[in-house]
Parts: C-alpha cells; structure tokens; sequence
C-alpha cells in the first residue's frame, strides 16, 4: 500500500463509503424529568436537593424547545440537584443530550455531571461546565463510556455561586439519556485501524532513539526503526488543550480561537473523531487529563470516551484500552489514547526512578533549585511538582525519565497486543506528545509553556508495516496542525478544505506545498501573543504584527543561549518577513470568542496542572 498516491487511496474510500458498515444503536434510559415538578414544591418527582449555601428552586416554563425547567438559585449558593439512580449497561456508552441558556443576569458558573456508580460509590463521572449568562442557547452533548461493574448513572446539576450579592437562574430544556453502542464490520475501507497516541510533557530530546543516553523508551525507539520519524516536529503550542486540539482538528490554536488551557472548543471545528465517524469508523477515546474532559469538547465525535482524573497512573489506562480492542477487533477503529505520565508531579512507579539514578548523567547533574510559590515560569521547584526535602534537579530528572519509561512499557502492551493479533498490516500507529517540558532549562523548572525547543520540539513517528515506510527519517519541518490530513490520507479519506496543516505523505525533506509558510507555534493571548518559527537551522521569534523578537542559529546553538536579535542573519531577517505577510493575511485570526470564567473545581485541577496560580 506504501506505493499508493493519496488520489488513489481517496477514489477507494470513496467507492467504500457507497455503503459504510458502521452502524449506531441508541436506547433510552429512562430518567425522571428535571423540568417537572407535581408537587410545586420546586424538587423536580424523583430529583433531591442538597446546598450548602443558599436554595435551588425549579419551576415549569417554556423556550424554543417547548416545556423547559427555570432553576433558580439565591445569591451565593452552592448545591446540587441530582436524579435517582437509572440502571445502564457496562460497556455502552451514557450519553447526555440538552440545551441550555443562563438568564442575562447570571455571570457565574454551573455545572453537569453524569456519574457512573458501581457497589462502593462513584466509578467515573463526567462534567461539563455550563457557560450562562446573556448568551443564547447552547447545546449539551456529554458522553461517558460505562466501566465494568457499573450499575447505573445519575444526572447532577451543580451551582457554584462565586459572587454572593448575585441570584442567578438558567433554563434547561429536557435531559434525553441514552445508551449508545456502534459497530463497523466487514468493512472494504481502505485501512482497518487509526491508533493515535499522544502523551504527556515528553521532550523529544529523552527519547533513546534521538541520542539520550539513558534507554527511556524502548518501544518507541522500536517504532522509529521500524517506521517513519518525523525529527523535526513541533507542537502547535506549549500547553496541552491548544496542542491536543490543533492535533486533532488540523487548525492552529489560533484559528480555533485559544491558545491556554481555559475555552471550549468552538463547534464548527471538526475533530478527527467527527471526521473518521462520517467515513464509517468507530472512535473511541480512553485519556487522563483534564482539559480532555466533556468541560472542553474534544470528545465530540467519539463513539465511545473515557476521560480519568490526571492521578490515574498508565497502567490503568491501558488495562481499560485491551478489553476494548478485544471487544471491538472486527470494527473498522479510530482510536485516541492521552497518557498522562510523564506530566509533574513525577511518581513513576515503586522501582522505576531507580533504573536512572547513579549513571553518568545523574553524576554529572549537581544542580539544585529552592521550593517556590509560582506555578510556571519561575527558577523555583513549582508547588505542584515539589517532593518535600528535595531540592537536586537530578532526582526530578530521573522521576520524569522514570515516567516516561512507564509510559512506554504501556506502549509496549499496546503495540504488542496489535502484533499477536495479527492486525500490523492493516493498522497504522502514531505516536506524538502535546508539548515537552523544560526540567530547569531557561530559568524555567518543571514547566513549559514557553517557545523554546524543550517545549515544543516532541517526538513524531507513525508505525504501520503494511502502510508506512519503514526506517525513514524525514527532515521536514513538520507540526501537529499536518498529523490530521495525513492519517486521513493514509486512511484514504477525502482531507476537508481550509486545514492548516497538509498531509505528508511522501514528505521527506520539504514542507507540502500549499500549507504554512514554515513551522509555527504561538503562546500568549491579545497584544502579547508571540510565535515561534522555524526553518532547518533559523529559528525566530515574532510578535502578532510580525516585528522580529529574537533569532537563533539552532545548527550552533541548538540549546538557544545565544540569542541573535541585534545582528540577526540574513535568513532570519527573510523568515520574519515570510510570516509577517502570512499574518498580514488574518489566516492565523480566531473567531469571536467569550472569555470564560472558572470554578472551584476548575481552579483545583488546572493548579495541579501547573495552570494557574
């Protein structure tokens, strides 16, 4: 297959989807409504109400949907509103359909959870925060696949009042629960299975295979030498959500209308999910991190989505991800894992950091940092990543070495699992992270967020025997924006129109014709936005106008100490002046965007990112 042009590869798929297996069963669950309430006591029949601060009322009234329910809450309240118990299915997944619309007085934040319960409590919620306020209605779209051992789910309304001189209210259209399973077999799809993998704060330069010294990873070094490696790749952003996002929708942070951890993503953007799903693909998502929760919007398209709190180690994940490809063997599959090791703090498992203490690295490492207050950004240890007592860099070294080393060993399961199966030739692997990390680099202790190679230089390589080139290494410039369109393309499917990035297959040496004018990255927000850029050797940084920032010459100075900008070279003068046109252009300029605030829980989680203050 590896001979086929994309022309070719699309004309099948074409001829496939004439009659595309996938098939999707939807079954009602039967949940008491939220928008009645019999006996006008404001409890909706078969709800409860439990505040500590303040009341929650219903009431009956009418929006454009028909019957809908005003909840209605005092200032400063703080409660929940949750249905009784349903019975549903483990291994289907709970979807939660609604729409909602905050009253015009209303300026603070509320939220949906849909807990999965098993015999000792909650085995998995789902959340999805609710942006009200003056805005129109806004859809609810909410799935979570049930765990083994589920009994049944339950609906919760959450209020969180954060000003206490502020009543506030919202109307909520009827809750529509369902279980959803798919299917898609015996399909003449081009190619069977899409792996996508991402991970965690993994710096390109702690991989074995591009010269570490320590054996981090040996599966991915094994995926290197046995498939195609992208060694000049970059994130489209240094923080997880933007560059998770521009991953999987091939548009840059920018074009998506964010570049932090904060805003949904905007519904007009399709998402690998919602792509492959229309071609006749299960999808199904199993990740540990936050910002990938229904809260952000990611998990729109998928089949089936599995979103754990960021504590949750590796192993759990792909403990969960096996049963799921057994199950689903015959489907046609796209697939997304998130792991979330090696991100801060780092705690690889009982033995692991061990394998890299007392090598030459760690003799050679004798530099200390002091605790700090500040999440990012500082020379200080953050809050976050601190172990109590330990202040040597080279033992948050060997634990973040330690956690990528057992991401691997996941990897490892999941790559061996496809080989016993049989499934390499028609199965295509990639394996990329979100962003790096900066381990002390520039002033900046376990952290990222910034423009410099650490934190936005990452592995890329794509696996796949029956489909890849095996043993390449392509020196293109290449970005997360160009992963889409090309698993498109080697899955054969048509590549939608206006994706900043462009498929690669067949790239070697050169970006694709037609797409960004060099490798970009951005960070920042308003007049403080800033990109990176980067052509082989040259590296810049411009402001949003284009003016020029700093210049590198990463070919003398790969570790950028050396900033050029007051005798900047004739290249970088020329790379500044190519994107400066292409931003003159407004391709890069997001849509209308509304800020969005945070509550308690919002705060708790990004903080334990890292994320805020």
């Amino acid at each position: 297959m590896v001979g086929y042009d994309e022309r070719m590869l699309v004309l099948m798929a074409l001829a496939a989807l004439a009659a595309t297996p996938l098939v999707v069963t939807t079954t009602p669950v039967p949940l008491a409504p939220i928008e009645r309430d019999a006996d006008n006591n404001g409890i909706p029949d078969g709800w409860t109400r439990e505040t500590t601060a303040g009341a929650i009322t219903v009431a009956t009234t009418t929006g454009p949907a028909g019957t809908v329910a005003r909840i209605a809450y005092t200032a400063g309240t703080k409660g929940h509103l949750c249905s009784a118990r349903v019975p549903v299915s483990p291994g289907a997944t709970v979807t939660l359909a609604s729409v909602v619309r905050g009253e015009p007085s209303l300026g603070d934040v509320t939220a949906l959870h849909l807990h999965l319960d098993g015999p000792d409590g909650v085995l998995h919620t789902a959340r999805r925060r609710i942006d009200v306020g003056d805005v129109g209605w806004d859809p609810v779209d909410m799935r979570a696949t049930a765990p083994e051992g589920t009994l049944g789910a339950r609906v919760c309304l959450e209020v969180q009042m954060m000003k206490a001189d502020q009543p506030g209210a919202l109307l909520l259209a009827p809750i529509v629960l369902s279980e959803l399973r798919a299917t898609s077999r015996t399909s003449s799809l081009p190619l069977k299975r899409v792996l996508l993998v991402s991970v965690e704060t993994l710096r390109r330069d702690h991989v074995h295979a591009y010269g570490y010294p320590r054996l981090t990873t040996p599966t991915l070094d094994g995926l290197v030498a046995g498939g195609t490696s992208y060694d000049r790749h970059w994130a489209s952003a240094p923080y997880t959500h933007p560059s998770l996002a521009s991953l999987v929708t091939g548009l840059l942070p920018t074009q998506l209308g964010f570049v932090d951890n904060i805003p949904t993503i905007s519904g007009d953007s399709l998402t690998a999910a919602q792509l492959f799903a229309k071609s006749g693909y299960v999808t199904a998502a199993f990740n540990v991190q936050y910002v990938l929760s229904n809260r952000y919007g990611l998990n729109r398209g998928f089949h089936y989505y599995r979103n754990h709190p960021n504590d949750v180690p590796a192993a759990r994940l792909t403990e969960e991800v096996l049963p799921f490809l057994e199950e689903h063997g015959d489907d046609n599959l796209f697939l997304w894992l998130h792991y979330f090791d090696p991100h801060g703090p780092y705690r690889p498992p009982a033995g692991v950091r061990e394998r890299f203490q007392g090598d030459q690295l760690w003799q050679a490492d004798t530099a200390t940092f002091k605790p700090g207050t500040a999440q990012e950004g500082s020379p200080d240890i953050p809050p976050y990543v601190l172990d109590k007592g330990q202040t040597e860099r080279r033992h948050y070294v060997a634990g973040y070495d330690g956690d990528i080393n057992t991401f691997d060993e996941e990897l490892g399961k999941i790559v061996r699992y496809v080989k016993t199966k049989g499934w390499a030739d028609d199965t295509v692997i990639v394996v990329t992270a979100d962003h790096g990390e900066s381990l002390g680099d520039h002033g900046r202790t376990f952290c990222h967020g910034s423009l410099y190679e650490h934190d936005l230089h990452v592995p890329m390589v794509m696996w796949g025997p029956g489909r890849v080139p095996s043993a390449r290494r392509v020196t293109a410039e290449t970005n997360h924006v160009d992963v889409l369109p090309t698993l498109l393309a080697y899955a054969g499917l048509p590549i939608p129109a206006g994706l900043q990035g462009a498929s690669l297959l067949g790239v070697t040496t050169a970006r694709p014709a037609g797409s960004l004018p060099a490798n970009l990255a951005v960070v920042g927000r308003g007049d403080r936005l800033r990109w990176a850029v980067r052509d082989g050797a040259t590296k810049v940084l411009v402001d949003r106008d284009g003016r020029l920032a700093a210049a590198w010459d990463l070919a003398t100075d790969p570790t950028e100490l050396r900033d050029l900008i007051g005798l900047p070279s004739k290249q970088a003068r020329a790379l500044a002046k190519t994107v400066q046109a292409w931003l003159a252009t407004g391709a890069w300029k997001p849509p209308e965007t509304r800020e969005q605030t945070l509550d308690d829980e919002d705060v708790a989680r990004l903080r334990a990112l890292g994320y805020v203050e």
